[in-house]
């Protein structure tokens, strides 16, 4: 009996040490897999910033080295998405220097106020004059996704868009897509005081919103959030104006 008691608690000592290395077990990211990582504040909101070069290398340093702290609850600060070039999505939950990913085993960064740097001095939202209407669709187009999640990005802009930023080497291709109803992310303006968590945009209705505009000789116009989706008079209306101005 005393031998039983002895090898039962050998098993047992056994078994929770494997189970807390697995629990315990970190992914370590191969930066020649990544294909981009955005910051977010909210894993479905809108805005989100995408990291460039120095920043990716940056990040996948800090997780590599992480020490770990142990099990620990806490509500994210921030959430990074890390999007492979196989499609494969990993997610991470940050508070200051405290990152985890799949469970509630957390790790310490070097540096408590990284991310929050990434997100704020470095960070000016977009402007119009940066983009065309093609890489505007192609921008906000880009859409994360995953088996179980759909994670778009979005646009968020501040400035008007110049009188003729449609221009007449943009209609062929605004025109080719102008009934696809592939998902978007919406348009925000950052003074709004709402976002559009559980909506989305179309492409098809993004090109409308362009042609009219170029159609009208006025200004591109989206208010302070926008989800435009495609309007199938208003696209019947401008693929007859095209083909009778060609």
């Amino acid at each position: 009996m005393k031998i039983l008691t002895i090898t039962l608690t050998i098993l047992m000592l056994i078994s929770c040490t494997n189970s807390k290395k697995s629990i315990n077990e970190k992914t370590k990211i191969d930066i020649e897999l990544i294909d981009n990582i955005h910051i977010k504040k909210e894993l479905y909101g809108i805005d989100s910033i995408r990291l460039n070069k120095e920043q990716t290398e940056i990040i996948v340093k800090e997780w590599n080295n992480a020490e770990p702290r142990g099990l620990y609850k806490m509500g994210p600060e921030f959430w990074i998405v890390l999007k492979l070039k196989n499609d494969s999505i990993r997610k991470f939950r940050t508070n200051k220097n405290l990152i985890k990913e799949k469970s509630d085993w957390t790790y310490s960064i070097s540096d408590s106020t990284l991310i929050n740097s990434f997100w704020k001095p470095t960070y000016s939202f977009e402007k119009p004059e940066n983009y065309n209407p093609i890489t505007f669709i192609q921008e906000v187009s880009k859409t994360l996704k995953t088996e179980k999640d759909t994670l778009r990005i979005g646009m968020t802009m501040t400035g008007e868009f110049p009188i003729d930023w449609v221009k007449e080497k943009h209609i062929e291709y605004l025109i080719s897509i102008l009934e696809s109803k592939e998902v978007s992310g919406c348009f925000i303006n950052p003074l709004s005081s709402y976002l559009p968590l559980d909506d989305f945009a179309e492409k098809g209705g993004y090109a409308g919103i362009f042609l009219q505009a170029y159609k009208e000789n006025r200004k591109v116009e989206f208010g302070l959030y926008s989800c435009p989706k495609i309007d199938k008079k208003l696209n019947a209306e401008l693929k007859k104006w095209w083909k009778e101005k060609k």
